[in-house]
Order: C-alpha cells, then sequence, then structure tokens
C-alpha cells in the first residue's frame, strides 16, 4: 500500500497543531490551578492518536482493495487474468514467468501488458532479457 504523500503532510500538520493545542491548554491549566495536568492526560492522547492512525491504515487498505475489485470488474478476460496473477505476486512479477502462470503465450503477454501500459494499471521496466510487470493501482 502507497501512501499518499499529501496525506502524509496534512497528518503532520493536525499532529504538530494537537501538540499546539496541548501545551496551550497545559498553559492555561497550570495558570490556573499551579499545578501541570496528569500523565495519563499525555497517555490518554498518545493512545487516542495510535487509534486513529490504526483505523486510518485499515480504512485505507479497505479502500485500496475496492478500487482493485473495481478495475477489475471492467477489465476485460484476459487483463483481468494477468492482474490476478499480479496481485497474487506482490503486485510485480517477470514478464516471463507471467507467461507461465497465466497460461497464455508471450506473444498474448505482451499484447496484454501493452495494453494494460496504455490504461495505466501497470508498468514495464526492462530487465535484461525480459521485463519487470509492476501494478500501479
Amino acid at each position: 500500500m502507497e501512501i499518499d504523500t499529501k496525506r502524509l503532510v496534512i497528518a503532520f500538520v493536525m499532529i504538530f497543531i494537537l501538540g499546539v493545542l496541548f501545551a496551550v491548554v497545559n498553559g492555561i491549566y497550570t495558570s490556573s490551578t499551579n499545578e501541570q495536568l496528569p500523565l495519563i492526560v499525555y497517555a490518554i492522547s498518545f493512545l487516542s492518536i495510535l487509534v486513529g492512525a490504526a483505523v486510518v491504515v485499515l480504512f485505507q487498505w479497505r479502500i485500496s482493495r475496492l478500487q482493485v475489485e473495481r478495475v477489475l470488474k471492467i477489465l476485460p478476460r484476459e487483463e483481468r487474468t494477468v492482474v490476478k496473477v499480479l496481485l497474487d505476486n506482490n503486485n510485480s512479477i517477470e514478464q516471463n514467468k507471467l507467461v507461465v502462470l497465466s497460461g497464455f503465450t508471450k506473444v498474448q503477454i505482451s499484447r496484454i501488458v501493452q495494453k494494460l501500459v496504455e490504461r495505466d494499471v501497470v508498468e514495464k521496466k526492462t530487465m535484461g532479457n525480459t521485463n519487470l510487470i509492476l501494478l500501479k493501482i
């Protein structure tokens, strides 16, 4: 799963703002009671951030899986087979292994991969005598 840089920056900014707000609340509390916030408040805040991050990661994984399923539904049968093989092999595979695992001929795989590259579903990188096929979604 790839994390969007924009979302990561937004998350860090929000955590920074949370820290600033915590410092302001601590200052107000300290000036009114002459005591610092109890340690349990810091622990609960840290735990809340961890739980929030876990929830975001879980939902992001679920959304990504739904997007892949939607893409698979609109692809022709041959392209769907190739994408499923890529998913089963951690989103990347050498083209010669793709021929073996998919059951298509070298020419068929070459044409299918070219169509998927044109649609921006996969990326093809030269790797010696073969190509490395990477799933982009």
